[in-house]
């Protein structure tokens, strides 16, 4: 008989399917080359799966302390607004740049200095800039504990948040989606091990 998938597994092999998650040759922004990449920016051109990823942030949401939700261009502004919607929560979202025009805001919606925010992102590497981000916020006065990701890359980021006083929760890490996608015959031992091999390889360097 065969076992019944998870939801975690249902959505890994959703992801993949919309083709969120590609195996192959990418460039990084780090200029390293990766045998996979992640890539969630046209989510919003699937409901079905969105709405999925918002129940999956929900279930960690339901156990934390938060008056608002923290949206990141561009992705995760989708993303946020899906959540906000499931929660009928306050929303805001951050600019890459203040306008040069306008209110020159770099925080886009309403809230109060002192306020709890959880920040929303797609994706983690190195938690570099989500450290940015948290920045951009305590000077606006918000009080940042929680950042919640669909996917933790496996390139150490929840342990250097951790020394910073944050915390990141992950739906899945790269780990889950490698064991997923090799269970279900989605991807070659070969795709796997160079995967594992990739993120071995990155480790080592970076603790150096």
């Amino acid at each position: 008989m065969t076992a019944k998938k998870t939801n975690k597994e249902k959505l890994i092999l959703e992801l993949y399917k919309i083709g969120a998650i590609k195996f192959g040759q990418f460039t990084l922004k780090s200029g390293e080359i990766s045998p996979y990449y992640i890539d969630l920016r046209f989510l919003c051109s699937y409901p079905r799966v969105l709405k999925n990823i918002a129940s999956a942030f929900a279930k960690i949401l339901s156990g934390l302390k938060y008056d608002l939700i923290v949206g990141v261009p561009y992705t995760s502004i989708t993303l946020a607004t899906a959540i906000a919607l499931l929660f009928n929560k306050r929303m805001i979202f951050t600019r890459k740049e203040a306008k040069d025009y306008g209110t020159k805001k770099l925080i886009e919606g309403i809230f109060k200095p002192k306020e709890k925010a959880v920040i929303i992102d797609d994706v983690i590497s190195d938690g570099a800039t989500k450290l940015e981000m948290i920045k951009v916020l305590e000077n606006e006065g918000l009080k940042v504990k929680d950042i919640i990701v669909l996917v933790d890359r496996g390139q150490g980021a929840p342990t250097v948040l951790k020394t910073k006083g944050y915390y990141c929760h992950a739906v899945m890490d790269i780990y889950d989606i490698l064991l997923t996608l090799q269970k279900y015959k989605k991807i070659t031992p070969a795709q796997e091990k160079e995967a594992k091999e990739f993120l071995a390889t990155w480790i080592k360097k970076n603790k150096q």
